[in-house]
């Protein structure tokens, strides 16, 4: 004799396999987040030395830009007093305070005469970016109380995850005396042994 088996609809799903559904994702939620906790504490001092080295190369870039805008200026000097005689013959004659004689020369003071070989221009003032989350990961790499209360807390999630959200995987007959325990000895059921 055949006996048809039940099918069940997506409508029609018991509350058991609902139940189990909201359990397993709470479970993996909880994981979930207490890996995230547990990364950002283990990760964040590598991040903030990272942060640290990111923003002393960006900054020698810029040293390094300036510099070679410097060089390539003080090569177009080099370059025009090798080709250019009257660039030459100017920079000469301001060296030596030497006149032409068609020229007045008017006598300034010192903090307003110009040298000729003071071509260096000083380097730009160089300001480093901060990124928005650099103060959290070095509040996160320096307080070892935040540090601790992280990790307590992604320990305790899994804890509670393990512990919690478990389904119980009873049969329904004993689902009935399992609902009447208390929560203590329905832990220790579960993961006491039985011999």
């Amino acid at each position: 004799m055949l006996t048809a088996s039940p099918s069940y609809s997506a409508h029609e799903q018991s509350p058991d396999t609902i139940s189990g559904l909201v359990i397993s994702l709470l479970f993996w939620l909880c994981m979930v987040v207490s890996a995230i906790l547990f990364g950002m504490v283990s990760l964040s001092p590598k991040l903030l030395v990272y942060l640290q080295l990111r923003g002393q190369f960006d900054m020698n870039q810029r040293k390094l830009v300036a510099l070679e805008n410097q060089a390539d200026q003080l090569q177009r000097v080099i370059d025009a007093m090798q080709n250019d005689k009257e660039f030459a013959a100017e920079l000469t004659r301001i060296e030596f305070d030497a006149a032409r004689p068609d020229e007045e020369v008017i006598p300034v003071e010192f903090p307003l005469k110009r040298d000729a070989r003071a071509v260096e221009t000083p380097l730009p003032e160089i300001s480093i970016e901060h990124l928005c989350y650099e103060p959290v990961v070095k509040n996160l790499a320096s307080d070892s109380k935040l540090r601790t209360s992280l990790l307590g807390a992604a320990a305790m999630l899994v804890v509670a995850s393990f512990t919690l959200l478990q389904p119980a995987g009873l049969n329904p007959a004993s689902k009935r005396n399992h609902q009447s325990k208390s929560t203590w000895q329905n832990l220790r059921n579960r993961y006491a042994r039985r011999f």
